[in-house]
């Protein structure tokens, strides 16, 4: 079913808010009152915070697995520097998300175990990273990649990206950097974390 405009503006406000002050620290009084309804229609729509919160997962979920989907007749290199632009151009449209995904995942058992069950269990992961590990390790047993397991590399490029998020408001706030600087800086992250993966799989 459709979402009405109504429905969208409540959901696109709650993700705001949760980015930006947290699940805990926000309210359905913060959501309608910034969204420009009353209390009783954001519990109308959804009923609760917690499913709120459970659409914009399932949102995001979807904007990372979709990261994760090949092109036609791609190999490995290219699929690879697919996924870190990808990946990047993510997170560079939500800069809040590292936070969110620490405060949210991190801090919190239930999270975690909602995570793992909702993603890491799910059949559409498990494809994905069965596909990938497949030209993986086809790629390690043909001499073009160095012996390395995919969580491994998986690891090493999302803490390389992620922390360039994280620590992007010390960069842009000591240094006193605008939007164009910033987003030079980005850029020039992504290349030099594509030279260091690509260096550290050779």
């Amino acid at each position: 079913m459709k979402k009405t405009s109504l429905e969208e503006q409540i959901l696109q406000t709650a993700e705001e808010l949760f980015l930006e002050k947290g699940f805990d620290a926000t309210s359905t009084t913060d959501i309608a009152k910034k969204a420009g309804c009353n209390q009783a229609l954001v519990h109308y729509y959804f009923r609760t915070k917690e499913n709120l919160f459970m659409q914009i997962f399932a949102k995001k979920q979807e904007m990372v697995f979709s990261c994760l989907k090949l092109k036609e007749e791609s190999d490995f290199q290219t699929a690879l520097n697919d996924f870190i632009d990808a990946y990047f151009e993510l997170l560079m449209k939500n800069r809040k998300l590292p936070f969110f995904i620490i405060n949210e995942l991190i801090m919190r058992d239930d999270r975690r175990q909602y995570f793992r069950k909702k993603v890491i269990e799910s059949p559409e992961y498990l494809k994905y990273y069965g596909v990938w590990n497949t030209m993986l390790q086809k790629e390690i047993a043909e001499g073009r990649v160095r012996p390395i397991e995919l969580s491994d590399l998986t690891l090493h490029i999302v803490s390389l990206i992620v922390f360039t998020f994280i620590s992007l408001p010390l960069y842009s706030d000591f240094f006193e950097k605008d939007e164009t600087e910033i987003a030079t800086y980005l850029n020039h992250r992504k290349e030099a974390i594509k030279e260091v993966i690509f260096k550290g799989i050779s």
